[in-house]
């Protein structure tokens, strides 16, 4: 197991690297055309930062992660802590 304290950073590393990624991409669309009125660097930095966060909250969304969360919820649940004695005993009296 991971400690919060280290997936936390390795999110923040993530997150940021997302960032990055788009923040270049844009900024090469943007300043490689010939158009008038670019944005400064950091108001496409900080869009980029946005564009990142709304792609992490989408992920998290999707088909494929929420099965994802569903099958790591189950794998988490104890059955030995589970007293599933009183789920039998009305069912063998009546037979």
């Amino acid at each position: 197991m991971t400690s919060p304290v280290k997936e936390a950073t390795e999110s923040s590393e993530q997150y940021r690297e997302l960032a990055l990624r788009i923040y270049v991409q844009l900024s090469a669309n943007v300043y490689a055309t010939g158009s008038q009125g670019k944005p400064e660097p950091k108001l496409l930095a900080a869009f980029s930062f946005r564009c990142a966060e709304a792609f992490e909250a989408a992920e998290v969304e999707t088909d494929r992660a929420k099965a994802r969360a569903a099958r790591e919820a189950k794998e988490k649940v104890d059955l030995s802590k589970i007293d599933m004695s009183g789920m039998f005993a009305p069912n063998l009296a009546k037979k």
